[in-house]
């Protein structure tokens, strides 16, 4: 068995994170995109966006309850990981750094303790 160890300071939840609620983050929200190039949604830090996005993240927080978060990520990882040529650019998400198996392994980890 190989064991991978990361020094990333955050970054491996920030990315775990932002796989996991990129529907949320990327919702529909009426003045939270300008341009198809921006990497969040411009009320990311502002009370307004859980105003905006209380459901989808009730949502999402109930399906990573459900045992979903391996199937979410491994999704929208599938979707996101190649545009472009390394990735969709999105707030906190570090594609080059882990891999998709690796991320796979530590969310399978985490949700086994909560079973």
């Amino acid at each position: 068995m190989v064991i991978t160890r990361y020094h990333s300071e955050g970054r491996i939840v920030s990315t775990i994170f932002g796989l996991l609620f990129w529907s949320v983050l990327f919702a529909p929200v009426p003045g939270a995109f300008e341009t198809p190039y921006q990497t969040a949604p411009l009320d990311l830090a502002h009370d307004s966006f859980l105003a905006a996005r209380r459901d989808v993240i009730e949502e999402r927080l109930e399906e990573i309850k459900e045992g979903k978060a391996r199937d979410i990520l491994e999704e929208v990882d599938a979707r996101e990981r190649e545009r472009g040529g390394s990735g969709t650019w999105a707030v906190g998400v570090n594609w080059e750094r882990f891999p998709r198996e690796d991320l796979l392994e530590i969310v399978d980890v985490r949700t086994s303790f909560h079973s």
